[in-house]
C-alpha cells in the first residue's frame, strides 16, 4: 500500500453554505499487487463518518487478486479529516472520483494502470456514489465499465440505461440501511445486473471481514470483476452457479 495525494484545485469545498477551503483534496490510499505491470483499477469509495483505512483489509484482499486498488478519502465523510460530515456532499464525491480516475492514469501511475479498464466498488454512501457514476445522470461517468454496490440507498436521480454490469449487494439483516433500498435500486437501475443477498447478515460485519459472509462476498466481488472489467475468469454464469449452492445467500439476476 501506498499513499498518492491528489488535489482538485478547481472546485472549493462547501458545507451548509460555508466555504472550508479553496480546494478538494483527496488524500487516496493504494494496494497494488506485488508483481510488476498494470492493472485493471478500482476505485473505493467508503461510507459514512469512516475513511478508507476501515477497509484496508477488503482493499488489501482486492489487490491481491489482480487489481490496483484506489480507496480516496472524502473530506465530508471522513471524520478524520476534521471539516464535520455533510451527506450532502455526496453529488461532490462522484465529481470526485471521475478526478481521481484521471489523476491516477494520467499523472500518478501511468505505467500500471490497463487501460480502459475501470470500475468502481463502493459501501453504504459510498455505494450511492458508485451508482450516481454507473447509471444517474449528471454524474455518469463513462470511463467506469462496472459497478459494485454494497448495502446503497435508493438513488434519488434520475437513472439512465446502460449496458454496464451492476453487483448489487445487501444483508437482509442491516440495521443501518433498511433492505427495502437495495431493493428499490434493483428495480431503478436499467442494467445487467446480479443482486446478491446476504441472508441474515448485516450492515458492516461481511466487507470489514469478522462474519461468515466475508469469503463469499471477497470472492463473489473479485469474480464478477474477473469477468466484466478484466475479462478473465469463467464468467458471470459460472459465478450464478456457484452462489446457488450457498445457504448464506441468494442471487437474483436481470434482465
Amino acid at each position: 500500500m501506498t499513499q498518492v495525494m491528489i488535489v482538485d484545485t478547481s472546485r472549493q469545498l462547501v458545507s451548509g453554505g460555508r466555504l472550508l477551503a479553496t480546494e478538494r483534496s483527496l488524500p487516496t490510499y493504494v494496494w497494488m499487487p506485488h508483481s510488476g505491470g498494470a492493472f485493471p483499477l478500482v476505485v473505493f469509495v467508503h461510507g459514512y463518518d469512516v475513511g478508507p483505512l476501515t477497509y484496508a483489509r477488503f482493499c488489501s484482499t482486492l489487490a491481491s487478486a489482480g487489481y490496483i486498488v484506489a480507496a480516496p478519502s472524502f473530506p465530508l465523510e471522513d471524520p478524520s479529516r476534521g471539516y464535520g460530515l455533510d451527506r450532502a456532499d455526496l453529488p461532490n464525491e462522484a465529481t470526485d472520483v471521475a478526478f481521481v480516475i484521471d489523476s491516477l492514469g494520467h499523472d500518478a501511475l501511468p505505467d500500471r494502470i490497463e487501460d480502459s479498464k475501470v470500475a468502481v466498488v463502493g459501501h453504504s454512501d459510498g455505494a450511492d456514489v458508485a451508482l450516481m457514476l454507473g447509471y444517474q445522470k449528471g454524474t455518469f461517468d463513462s470511463s467506469v465499465l462496472a459497478v459494485v454496490a454494497d448495502a446503497p440507498d435508493p438513488m434519488t436521480g434520475p437513472s439512465i440505461p446502460s449496458k454496464r454490469p451492476l453487483l448489487l449487494i445487501q444483508g437482509n439483516a442491516d440495521s443501518v440501511v433498511p433492505y427495502s433500498a437495495s431493493q428499490s435500486v434493483f428495480r431503478q437501475v436499467e442494467a445487467p445486473q446480479y443482486y446478491l443477498t446476504l441472508l441474515g447478515a448485516g450492515h458492516l460485519a461481511p466487507i470489514l471481514g469478522s462474519s461468515q459472509w466475508t469469503p463469499i462476498l471477497d470472492s463473489t466481488v473479485a469474480e464478477f470483476l474477473d469477468a466484466t472489467i478484466a475479462k478473465r475468469g469463467p464468467g458471470p454464469d459460472t459465478l450464478a452457479a456457484e452462489l446457488a449452492a450457498s445457504s448464506l445467500v441468494h442471487l437474483q439476476t436481470a434482465p
